[in-house]
């Protein structure tokens, strides 16, 4: 008599965690273009050659050479959507203030890791690319998280390239699913630990878990490339045929893994490493998107952005 009570629990217990994990059931066409491209991971910086994380040097290269670009989206104190990755200016410019403190104007005084370059707009991201490679835009959590989504949809309106949103916060991509639903949304994800980031331990636990998805639905999963072997994450991939996003690539070896298992790449430094094998082709491994291909014919060397002398050739 226990054990087909027990059976019964068992069967319930995994119905419900087949359900809390599944992805959206609907496919989005423009998945399957997204895939075809490697993402520079908050474009193709390198501080040294003046072009550091997050800025239009960085984006600009990223379109050049055809890759895709992921970058991160946060608000200013006067209602701007702004590339930026940290809640405060101290690690890029040295300044102990914070993003939603600031006003546009404000933030265009301070330069980013003592370059020239400052702090963009969405707008202004939107107006270099001109759809000529997808964005992989990543909403940062926040207090006035509907309203970074809401102003973020409003400068994407009109815009005609391809992108895709994701963010840790279960809590905007629900916002998308419910408001934005033609809007590719993915979850990212590693794993979380409780007490860090004021995260508890139970909703630590639900997130690396993918336990939220019930709520979000996502279209495809970014997980941590390190962590990514976890029970929900291969279930869901296996039994739903959930796409799976990888972040961040730093080596070339941890990027043709990631691409053997048929996963979006997304990828940081892999250029300029300096592997004697790598050095007469930097992008052999990497998929090509319209600049790519330009990009090999240059034989454009790894070392090539390590002087600013030569980074400056770049943009010719």
């Amino acid at each position: 008599m226990i054990l087909p009570v027990v059976l019964c629990v068992l069967i319930l217990c995994a119905g419900l965690w087949l359900f809390l994990i599944a992805p959206a059931m609907e496919k989005k066409t423009e998945l399957s273009e997204l895939w075809k491209y490697d993402y520079a991971h908050r474009g193709l910086h390198c501080r040294e050659g003046g072009a550091p994380e997050n800025t239009l040097a960085a984006f600009r290269l990223a379109v050049q050479y055809g890759f895709g670009i992921e970058l991160d989206l946060r608000l200013t104190a006067d209602r701007q959507v702004v590339a930026h990755h940290d809640p405060s200016l101290f690690r890029t410019c040295g300044a102990d203030k914070r993003i939603s403190e600031l006003s546009f104007k404000e933030l265009q005084g301070f330069r980013l890791f003592q370059t020239e370059e400052r702090i963009p707009s969405l707008s202004q991201v939107l107006s270099l690319v001109e759809g000529r490679v997808p964005l992989i835009l990543e909403l940062k959590s926040c207090e006035n998280y509907e309203e970074l989504c809401r102003l973020s949809l409003r400068e994407l309106g009109g815009y005609g390239g391809l992108f895709c949103v994701e963010s840790f916060d279960p809590r905007i991509l629900r916002w998308f699913r419910l408001y934005a639903p033609q809007t590719a949304r993915g979850q990212l994800m590693t794993r979380l630990k409780g007490g860090k980031d004021g995260i508890g331990a139970f909703k630590a636990f639900c997130g690396r878990n993918l336990l939220t998805n019930f709520l979000t639905r996502p279209h495809f999963t970014a997980y941590e490339f390190q962590w990514r072997n976890n029970l929900s994450l291969k279930t869901a991939k296996w039994l739903f045929h959930m796409r799976e996003a990888s972040w961040t690539l730093k080596t070339w070896e941890e990027l043709q893994k990631a691409k053997r298992h048929g996963n979006l790449c997304i990828f940081e430094g892999v250029l300029f490493q300096k592997e004697p094998e790598r050095q007469k082709d930097p992008t052999r491994g990497l998929s090509k998107g319209l600049g790519a291909t330009a990009f090999r014919e240059r034989k454009v060397r790894a070392r090539a952005l390590e002087s600013r002398e030569k980074e400056n050739t770049l943009y010719e």
